[in-house]
């Protein structure tokens, strides 16, 4: 009997690896730079901020589930990863059984796809979630959602870049759209328009609500405060999970780094703080200059840079108005204030991410010369 011929094609196969090593986690961060480096937008993540997550004594793992690590080969060749990720507070609160999927990336091929998207759903069944939703990078509190429309530019600190092709890998492996996030652009340079100006001046007369900076010496009694704000302020959220002072407490050491005390704003009236609004300078735009020097100098290059770069941009992060301070157009006055702060600091500012159904906060940016210029997009899947 003659052996049939080899087929190279046949040899060309797809193999997926857990990652479990630190070199895994390593490699498990640097896939969407092999893959999309030299794109413009692309802009690396902090040093080990991805890796961490995946290690098993992580902030993640202790407090809310666990995350699974995937990267995909081909003939050896690094093509993708994923992350399955179980959520145990999400579910909790939710009274809800799913599972959630984030760090996804891919070369353009819909078999690599496949076997990633196959992999977060078979480990998700075994561990008993009826559904995966994402991408969650890890979950809601972070950044998240599929970029699907404005491509062009780098992304703003704590919201996800990906190629236009991505979608398409989505819908091609049944996980199907739920959710719109949107990110409106604010030129800081055309001011508070002068009508906003007096109401919003009138409001605050009127109310006797004051704003303040952030008080960096007593950061911890603020971080405290937000934290509160945080949870009663955002719970009306689709998707919400409350975070835990724990998860405030451990970013103090960040949150320090990159702050600018004055972007970040409370009401308060009669001692009590009702209302926030944080926004954080463009931190990619130091990661961006990083991107071609060497993964071991990195670090000591981005110290270099926070000491010496001027920033061109700031993320308008969240904003929230406490059950008691509702309806009496705090917001407005939150977002004047802040506005009108930033345009001494920055030329630009972006509001995200924004529901699709939060009317308010996006007639508050196209009154402040916003437009939207960015989608994002929450996608889910049943799971056998």
């Amino acid at each position: 009997m003659i052996p049939p011929k080899p087929n190279p094609a046949a040899e060309k196969m797809y193999s997926i690896s857990v990652c479990q090593s630190r070199t895994e986690r390593i490699l498990f961060e640097r896939v969407p730079e092999i893959l999309h480096g030299k794109d413009p937008s692309f802009t690396p993540p902090f040093p080990n901020s991805v890796a961490k997550y995946l290690e098993a004594k992580s902030a993640y793992q202790r407090q809310h589930g666990n995350i699974r690590g995937f990267i995909a080969r081909k003939d050896g060749e690094v093509c993708g990863r994923i992350a399955a990720i179980t959520n145990r507070t999400h579910n909790q609160y939710h009274q809800d059984t799913l599972g959630f999927f984030g760090f996804f990336a891919s070369k353009n091929d819909p078999a690599i796809a496949k076997t990633l998207f196959d992999a977060a759903a078979a480990w998700l069944s075994e561990q008993g979630c009826t559904a995966m939703r994402g991408p969650y990078n890890p979950s809601i509190n972070d950044d998240c959602g599929l970029l699907t429309e404005g491509f062009e530019g780098i992304p703003f600190i704590a919201m996800p870049w990906n190629p236009v092709y991505y979608e398409a890998l989505f819908t091609g492996n049944g996980l199907i759209p739920i959710r719109d996030l949107y990110a409106f652009m604010l030129d800081m340079t055309a001011g508070v328009p002068e009508r906003i100006r007096k109401i919003t001046q009138r409001m605050r007369e009127r109310s006797g609500w004051t704003i303040r900076g952030l008080r960096m010496n007593r950061l911890k009694e603020e971080l405290a405060i937000l934290h509160r704000l945080y949870n009663c302020t955002l719970d009306r959220n689709w998707g919400f999970v409350p975070v835990t002072l724990e998860d405030f407490m451990a970013s103090a050491d960040e949150f320090r780094a990159i702050a600018d005390p004055e972007m970040i704003v409370f009401g308060e009236k009669n001692g009590q703080v009702s209302a926030f609004a944080v926004a954080f300078p463009n931190f990619n735009e130091i990661l961006l200059q990083v991107k071609f020097t060497p993964r071991w100098l990195r670090l000591l290059h981005i110290l270099w840079l926070m000491k010496t770069h001027r920033y061109y941009g700031q993320r308008l992060a969240v904003l929230g108005i406490a059950p008691e301070a509702r309806d009496h157009g705090l917001s407005a006055v939150l977002f004047a204030e802040q506005y009108e702060r930033a345009s001494q600091r920055y030329q630009v500012s972006e509001v995200s991410w924004i529901e699709a159904n939060n009317g308010e906060i996006m007639r508050g940016a196209e009154m402040m010369h916003g437009r939207k210029y960015r989608t994002y997009r929450i996608f889910e899947r049943p799971l056998p």
